[in-house]
C-alpha cells in the first residue's frame, strides 16, 4: 500500500509539473496563429516574410521543446498516426534528394535570399508544426485556437483598412504609406483577406454555438464585432479591386452556404442572413468588375504570367524531370528555360523567382516526385477535411471546421492560380495545418498511436532519450543559426539605407561576419568596393588605393559567384565589376567576356550578355591604333549585337551599338539607318535622337565630325536607367576640329537641326543639342543663332566646361 501510495504522489507530481509545460506548447500554438501574420519590424532586408518565418521558427521549436520535454518528465510520448504520415515522409524524402542534387544545395537547405519559406529547412519546420498542432490540440483547445486566428485577422483587417483611409495608427515612418501591409504585398493581402473571410463570417454568424457557455452580453457584442470585421474586410477588397479575385472569395463563400443550406451544419434563420449578405455583396463586386470606389495611389505589381510560367515548367522538366532542379532554385530555372517570346514583354529584363501557380513551380524545383508527393499530401487533407465535416456531429465545433474547410479551398485555388512567397506561403501553411489537425481530431473514428515509453521497454526509453537530445541541440543550433541570420539581415539593411560608402561597407562585412553564406551580402559588398574604387578615381586620388578597391570588389564578387556560381545574376554582376576595372587590371576584359558566355549557358534567352559583350569588343577596338586589328573588332561586336537583336528584335540599344560600330567603319550611310532603328523602337529616347541628329550633321558637312564620348552609357541606358534617358545637361560630344569652311545648308543639315531643336523642345536644358547646335549654325555662318545658342549653353554647363566651349568660340563670343 505504501508503495502504491508513492507511485500516485510521484504521478501526481508529474502531471502538476507538466501543466507549465501544456501551457507552453499551446502558447506557441496559439501565438502561431496571432503573430504570425502581423508580425513585423522592419529592421531586415529580405522582408517581412523572413521576419515571419524566423518568428515562426522559434515558436514552432519551442513548443517542440516543450513537448518532448513532457514526454520525457511522464516517461512516454504519444505520437498519433494519421493518413499523412507515409506521404509527409515521401515529400520529405524526396525534396532531401533534390537538395543533394541540387544546383545550389545552400539555397535548397535554407532558401535563397528572400525565399526562405521554399527550403527543406522550412519543409521540416513545417512538419514539426503539423506533428505538434496533431498530437497537442484537444477538442477543448481548438476553440482557442480558432479565436487566436480570428484575433489575428481582426487585428490586421482593422490595421489595413485603417492604412488605406491614410490614419496611420504605427509611429514608424516606412509603415506611412496607404500600401503599406503586414504582409507585404497587397496581392498578398487580399489573398489573406479572402483566406480569412470564412473564419470571420463564422465568427459573426454562429457566435452564440461557439460560445455556449458565456452570458448575452458579450456574445452579443463580440457578434456585432465579428460583423463589422466582416464589412471591414469586404471594403478593402472592394478599394483594392484591381488586386482581388473575386472567384476565389465566392467560392469559398458557396461553400459554407452550401452546408447551410443543406442542413448539414446547423443555423438560425437570423444568422443565416450573414452568409448570404457576404455572398450577395461578393456577386455584386464580381459584376461590376473594373471599378473605383475611391482613387488611392498604389504601386503596380507584376508577376509571370501563367502562359510563361508552363512554358518555363515543361522546358526545365524535360531536363530534370525526376528531382528537378532543387527547392528554392525557381529563379535558375526562369533565367535558363524562358521562352524568346518573353523578351516582347515590358519585363523581358527582369528576373523572377516565383512561377505563377504553385504546380508550375513545383514541377521545376522538385520535379515530377516532387510535385506527385506533395499533390498526394493536398488531396489526403482534403479528403479527411470534407469527410469529418460530413460525419461528425460534435455542434460546438463543426462550424470551426466548415470555415477551416472553406479558407482550406481558397489556399488551394490560390496556390493553384498566383505566386506565391514570403508571408501568404506562411499564412497558408498554418490555416491548412490547422484544418486538417481539427478534421482528424473530430474524426468520429479513432486514429492508432504511437507510444515511446521509458517504462516498456530499454529499446523505447532508449530512443525517447535519443529523441529529447536530438531535439534539445536541433533547437539549440536552429536558434542560434537564425538569430545570427537575423542580426545579418539587420545589418544589411542599415547597408542599404546608408549614404556613406564606407559606412555601407562596414556594416555589410558585419552582415557577411554572421551570415558568410549570403551570396547577395558579397555582391553587395563587392558593388560598394566598385562604387569607392569611382569615387576615389573621380576625386583624382591615387591608382594604388583605386586598385586595391577594386581587387576587393573581384575578390567579392567570385566569392558570391563561389557559393552561387548557378545563379546569372552573380556571374554578371562581377562580369560588369572586371569590365569597370578593365583600366586598371590586365585581362579585366577577357575575364569578363568569360563570366558573360557562362551568362548566355545560365541565360540563353536574354540578350543583355550579348550586348556587353559587343561592348567589350567595342571597348577593345577604340584601345587599338593598327586599322586591321580595330576592324576585327569591330566585325566582332557586330556579330554579338546582331546575335543580341536574334534574342530581342526590338532591342534598340543593339540597333545604336551597330550604328557606333558602322560609324567607326566610316560607313554612315548604315549607321544612319540602325539609328534610324533605335529611334522608331525607342521613340521618346533622347539620346538615340540627337545622335541621330549628330550623323546627319556629320554627313551633311565635309570637313568636321562631331565625335560622342559617351557612346558605351548610351548604349547600357536601356538596361540600366530608364529608357527616355536623362536630362543631358552634360556635354559629352566635341568636334574632330575647332574650324572649317563654311558650307550652305542641304537635306542633312535640315534633318539634323530638325532634331536638334525637337530635343530642346522636350529638354531645354539639353547641352549636347545646344552645343551641337552651335557649331552647326558657326558652319553655316549663321552667327547670331549661334550665339543664342551659346548663351543657351552657358547657363547648363559647369564653370570648367563652360570655359573650354569659350575658348572654342572665342571668335565669336569677344
Amino acid at each position: 500500500m505504501e508503495e502504491l501510495k508513492q507511485n500516485n504522489q510521484i504521478k501526481a507530481g508529474k502531471n502538476t509539473s507538466t501543466k507549465g509545460l501544456d501551457i507552453i506548447i499551446i502558447g506557441a500554438i496559439c501565438l502561431v496563429f496571432f503573430l504570425c501574420p502581423l508580425f513585423f519590424t522592419g529592421l531586415v532586408a529580405q522582408g517581412m516574410g523572413f521576419e515571419k518565418l524566423l518568428l515562426f521558427y522559434f515558436l514552432v521549436l519551442l513548443g517542440v521543446v516543450a513537448w518532448v520535454t513532457k514526454g520525457a518528465i511522464l516517461g512516454e510520448l504519444t505520437l498519433k498516426r494519421t493518413p499523412l504520415d507515409l506521404p509527409i515522409l515521401a515529400t520529405l524524402v524526396v525534396f532531401a534528394v533534390s537538395t543533394i542534387m541540387s544546383i545550389s544545395s545552400k539555397d535548397s537547405l535554407i532558401g535563397s535570399y528572400g525565399g526562405s519559406s521554399k527550403s527543406l529547412l522550412a519543409l521540416v519546420i513545417f512538419i514539426l508544426f503539423y506533428y505538434l498542432v496533431i498530437n497537442n490540440l484537444s477538442k477543448e483547445r481548438v476553440k482557442t485556437v480558432f479565436w487566436s486566428a480570428f484575433a489575428s485577422g481582426t487585428v490586421l483587417t482593422l490595421f489595413s483598412f485603417l492604412q488605406l483611409i491614410k490614419i496611420y495608427m504605427w509611429p514608424a515612418s516606412f509603415t506611412h504609406a496607404q500600401s503599406f501591409n503586414p504582409l507585404g504585398s497587397l496581392s498578398e493581402l487580399t489573398m489573406y483577406l479572402v483566406i480569412i473571410l470564412p473564419i470571420l463570417l463564422i465568427a459573426a454568424a454562429q457566435t452564440r454555438e461557439l460560445m455556449p457557455q458565456a452570458r448575452k452580453a458579450p456574445v452579443y457584442i463580440l457578434k456585432i464585432l465579428s460583423g463589422l470585421i466582416v464589412a471591414l474586410d469586404l471594403a478593402i477588397l472592394a478599394l483594392l479591386n484591381g488586386f482581388t479575385f473575386w472567384p476565389v472569395a465566392i467560392v469559398s463563400i458557396v461553400i459554407v452556404l452550401m452546408f447551410f443550406l443543406s442542413k448539414i451544419i446547423k443555423i438560425t434563420n437570423n444568422n443565416l442572413l450573414i452568409p448570404l449578405f457576404v455572398f450577395l455583396a461578393l456577386i455584386i463586386l464580381l459584376v461590376l468588375g473594373n471599378f473605383n470606389i475611391a482613387t488611392l495611389n498604389l504601386p503596380a505589381e507584376v508577376s509571370l504570367s501563367r502562359g510563361a510560367s508552363w512554358e518555363i515548367s515543361r522546358n526545365s522538366v524535360m531536363e530534370n524531370p525526376i528531382f528537378g532542379s532543387g527547392p528554392s532554385t525557381f529563379y535558375y530555372n526562369f533565367s535558363r528555360f524562358r521562352d524568346l517570346s518573353f523578351n516582347g514583354s515590358p519585363l523581358w529584363n527582369m528576373r523572377f523567382d516565383n512561377a505563377s501557380g504553385i504546380v508550375f513551380e513545383l514541377l521545376s524545383s522538385v520535379g515530377v516526385l516532387g510535385t506527385v508527393a506533395v499533390g498526394i499530401v493536398v488531396l489526403i487533407a482534403l479528403s479527411i477535411t470534407f469527410l469529418t465535416l460530413i460525419k461528425t456531429e460534435e455542434k460546438s465545433v463543426n462550424s470551426i471546421l466548415l470555415a477551416l474547410f472553406a479558407s482550406l479551398i481558397s489556399i488551394i485555388l490560390f496556390a493553384l492560380l498566383f505566386a506565391q512567397n514570403g508571408s501568404i506561403i506562411l499564412v497558408n501553411v498554418i490555416i491548412s495545418v490547422l484544418a486538417v489537425s481539427v478534421a482528424i481530431i473530430m474524426y468520429p473514428e479513432k486514429f492508432k498511436t504511437l507510444k515511446l515509453s521509458f517504462r516498456s521497454s530499454a529499446k523505447y526509453a532508449l530512443a525517447l532519450a535519443a529523441i529529447f537530445l536530438c531535439v534539445s541541440a536541433g533547437v539549440v543550433v536552429l536558434f542560434t543559426m537564425g538569430l545570427k541570420m537575423y542580426m545579418g539581415d539587420i545589418y544589411a539593411k542599415k547597408a542599404i539605407d546608408d549614404q556613406v560608402v564606407d559606412s555601407k561597407i562596414l556594416k555589410l562585412q558585419r552582415a557577411i561576419s554572421l551570415a558568410p553564406y549570403q551570396d547577395s551580402y558579397y555582391l553587395g559588398l563587392a558593388n560598394n568596393y566598385m562604387s569607392k574604387a569611382n569615387q576615389i578615381a573621380l576625386a583624382g586620388g591615387g591608382q594604388a588605393e583605386v586598385g586595391a578597391n577594386l581587387s576587393l570588389a573581384i575578390e567579392n564578387g567570385k566569392k558570391a559567384v563561389e557559393i552561387s556560381g548557378n545563379k546569372a545574376m552573380n556571374n554578371e554582376s562581377l562580369a560588369l565589376i572586371y569590365e569597370n576595372a578593365s583600366f586598371y587590371t590586365r585581362g579585366a576584359l577577357e575575364w569578363a567576356e568569360n563570366l558573360y558566355k557562362k551568362v548566355m549557358e545560365l541565360d540563353p534567352s536574354n540578350p543583355v550578355p550579348y550586348l556587353r559583350t559587343a561592348l567589350i569588343n567595342m571597348a577593345r577596338a577604340n584601345a587599338e591604333t593598327d586599322k586591321t586589328e580595330q576592324g576585327y573588332y569591330v566585325g566582332e561586336a557586330v556579330k554579338f549585337y546582331d546575335r543580341a537583336i536574334e534574342k530581342k528584335g526590338d532591342l534598340a540599344s543593339a540597333y545604336y551599338g551597330k550604328a557606333i560600330a558602322s560609324e567607326k567603319l566610316s560607313n554612315i550611310d548604315d549607321a544612319i539607318e540602325q539609328l534610324k532603328r533605335a529611334s522608331l523602337i525607342a521613340g521618346n529616347n533622347i539620346d538615340y535622337r540627337f545622335e541621330l541628329g549628330r550623323l546627319f550633321f556629320n554627313r551633311g558637312v565635309a570637313q568636321l565630325n562631331l565625335n560622342q564620348t559617351a557612346t558605351k552609357e548610351i548604349t547600357e541606358s536601356e538596361f540600366t536607367v530608364e529608357e527616355e534617358g536623362g536630362e543631358g545637361d552634360e556635354l559629352s560630344v566635341k568636334p574632330d576640329q575647332l574650324t572649317g569652311n563654311v558650307v550652305g545648308r542641304n537635306e542633312d543639315l535640315d534633318i539634323a537641326e530638325a532634331l536638334f531643336l525637337n530635343i530642346l523642345s522636350v529638354s531645354p536644358n539639353h547641352a549636347n543639342a545646344r552645343y551641337s547646335l552651335a557649331v552647326m549654325y558657326r558652319k553655316l555662318g549663321e552667327l547670331d543663332k549661334c550665339r543664342e545658342q551659346l548663351s543657351a549653353l552657358m547657363d547648363i554647363l559647369d564653370q570648367k566646361t563652360a570655359d573650354v566651349v569659350r575658348e572654342q568660340f572665342a571668335d565669336i563670343l569677344k
